[in-house]
């Protein structure tokens, strides 16, 4: 008997989409169910199979293909994917509910398997390095070390979310809505202004996890959402299908939308400066949904890709129903911001991967309200904080000279430098921001020779700095 010759993927890969490119949707038809008999756990190939029947027009032999692919995907756990090829079968069929339903109930972990998973990988605290989170609450932990004299009281829920329509999260009091909210009180009893906003999730601290499951909960305003939510997500979010070079968003644009790529590579750059690459499963955007700011860089395809945008109107409906999610967003938020930081500030230059993802842990979630004096000139710093939304004004002998805004960071040079800040910083709207407490600060950078070297120089640069420059210590921009 002959023996027959396995064909080559690679070869037939390249054949396939070198016959799209010239429009011949026969022949990488052909060639794309090859290479699923091939490979059939691949989905990719199912998938391009469902593109080339519906470029054909055969919506049913589409629907079939799309399907096994979805399987396939869920079965992977790549939830990203399933949700773009569902939207494309409903795009055929907008009454086909078997692409929702099969989704949710095959690939969502309920909120209680994600705690149990959560509870498994933090569970040996023990061994944790010096630098780590405490494991029960990190956020209320951190407000005990710094207010050790006060306390910490629940705020009234206010029931449902109630987002005006186009507004982002910065458009309502979030510690009326989001559980388990913290007001921080001073030592009489008193308010202090800032009440602490839990998240629920560490996203980058699970990647012990089933690798299956892991992948749902990197995701996280899907991993949090019941089934009912979740087919409604599918159904309202959009599929982006962009062609090579084309741009999502331009630098200096408003925004309202936050993207996660389903398939291919965007580059987001500005001023022609590269500073990342996407690729599936990665967010970008986010920032648009927490406040009114124009994009602070632009994001265009590298080759052909494929989006699933978020909106506001579609977070509006999502945390009416889950407000928790807002926590989980705003984890997100904090996590890229602090990565941009540890990547930018000399501060924090000695840091490994692993060391800046722990440190995200660090920073607690704060609500403040109008009016709120945040650091008092003459006294040292709190912490370290970094403006997620609103404004707060820069004030030396009651003489304003200074505004921060998103992105700004403010409180390291007091901190470092062992003296009273010289001026104040009052919350002049309400104000999300990151904090990372004095105490918790001193505990991580004394950790590291790098950093007190850098602290050794702050003496020579510091007659460099002049008016506000002490308490705008970096700008951090957020897409």
């Amino acid at each position: 008997m002959a023996h027959v010759a396995r064909k080559d993927p690679n070869r037939l890969r390249e054949e396939a989409a070198n016959a799209v490119a010239r429009g011949k949707h026969d022949v990488a038809l052909k060639l794309y169910s090859e290479l699923e008999e091939l490979e059939p756990a691949n989905a990719q190939w199912s998938k391009r199979i469902g593109e080339t029947h519906r470029r054909n027009g055969d919506n049913d032999a589409a629907i079939d293909a799309f399907t096994r692919a979805v399987d396939k995907y869920v079965g992977d756990g790549l939830l990203v994917q399933a949700i773009a090829v569902c939207k494309m079968i409903l795009q055929i069929a907008p009454t086909h509910v078997h692409a929702a339903t099969r989704l949710a109930e095959l690939a969502m972990p309920s909120p209680a398997e994600v705690r149990a998973m959560l509870a498994a990988k933090t569970r040996p605290a023990a061994a944790a390095p010096a630098t780590s989170t405490p494991a029960n609450d990190p956020a209320r932990e951190a407000a005990r070390r710094q207010l050790a004299a006060g306390e910490e009281k629940p705020v009234p829920r206010a029931g449902k979310v109630a987002l005006p329509p186009g507004g982002a999260l910065d458009a309502i009091p979030l510690a009326a809505v989001v559980p388990d909210s913290q007001r921080v009180n001073f030592d009489d009893g008193s308010f202090s202004g800032v009440t602490l906003i839990p998240v629920e999730i560490a996203l980058d601290d699970i990647d012990s996890i089933d690798a299956k499951r892991a992948a749902l909960l990197k995701t996280p305003v899907f991993a949090q959402l019941p089934q009912s939510t979740l087919e409604q997500l599918i159904e309202k979010m959009q599929l982006v299908d962009l062609s090579p070079g084309a741009v999502v968003f331009c630098e200096g644009e408003p925004g309202d939308k936050m993207f996660v790529v389903s398939e291919g590579e965007v580059i987001v750059e500005t001023n022609g400066h590269e500073l990342a690459r996407l690729h599936s499963g990665a967010f970008f955007g986010e920032i648009a949904l927490v406040t009114d700011l124009p994009r602070s860089a632009t994001a265009r395809a590298v080759g052909r890709v494929e989006l699933l945008a978020i909106d506001r109107a579609l977070l509006r409906e999502a945390t009416a129903e889950r407000p928790e999610l807002i926590g989980v967003l705003l984890g997100f938020v904090r996590d890229r911001l602090v990565d941009r930081i540890t990547r930018t500030s000399e501060l924090f230059e000695p840091f490994t991967d692993s060391e800046r993802r722990e440190l995200a842990q660090r920073f607690e979630v704060i609500e403040v309200d109008a009016g709120t004096t945040l650091i008092t000139q003459g006294t040292k710093a709190d912490g370290l904080y970094i403006v997620m939304a609103g404004k707060a004004a820069v004030v030396r002998d009651d003489k304003p000279i200074a505004m921060l805004t998103t992105g700004d960071v403010f409180g390291e040079m007091s901190l470092m430098g062992g003296r009273g800040s010289n001026a104040n910083v009052v919350a002049k709207t309400r104000l999300l921001a990151l904090r990372m407490p004095a105490t918790t600060f001193r505990e991580v950078i004394m950790t590291y020779p790098q950093v007190l070297a850098y602290l050794g120089e702050l003496s020579s640069r510091r007659s460099l700095l002049k008016q506000a420059e002490d308490l705008i210590d970096l700008h951090i921009d957020m897409l």
